[in-house]
């Protein structure tokens, strides 16, 4: 064995991670990984523009901006990167059919970045 030279371990072998498609326009990654658990296929999405957007739009906010406002029948209330989003309907359902579940989400601390608007979700 050369010296300086790094033996290859029997799992280098085995394991493997390729690049399955990538997006410039959206960022988003995906790679096939051979694990020892089995394959494996992650994605990655860069969200950065779309927290940055919708912390903006949050400290636009302003409480009560509705009231005596005819002509404005709805307020956005979150912005979430299209991969997440769907995901997310895979899990709870369409937001018409289940409400409860997604605002519950957004209420919680750790989606907080996500959400456009102020108080609380009902």
């Amino acid at each position: 064995m050369v010296e300086g030279v790094k033996a290859p371990s029997p799992l280098e072998d085995i394991m493997r991670k390729v690049l399955l498609s990538q997006n410039p326009h959206t960022g988003k990654k995906t790679w096939i990984e051979d694990t020892v658990d089995g394959l494996q296929v992650n994605t990655q999405v860069n969200v950065s523009p779309v927290l940055d957007f919708a912390k903006k739009q949050e400290g636009e906010y302003r409480y009560g901006s509705l009231i005596g406002n005819t002509q404005k029948h709805q307020q956005k209330i979150a912005e979430i990167p299209a991969p997440l989003f769907f995901e997310l309907q895979k899990k709870f359902g369409h937001f018409k059919h289940n409400k409860k579940k997604w605002l519950k989400w957004l209420q919680d601390p750790e989606n907080k970045h996500f959400r456009t608007t102020g108080g609380r979700l009902t």
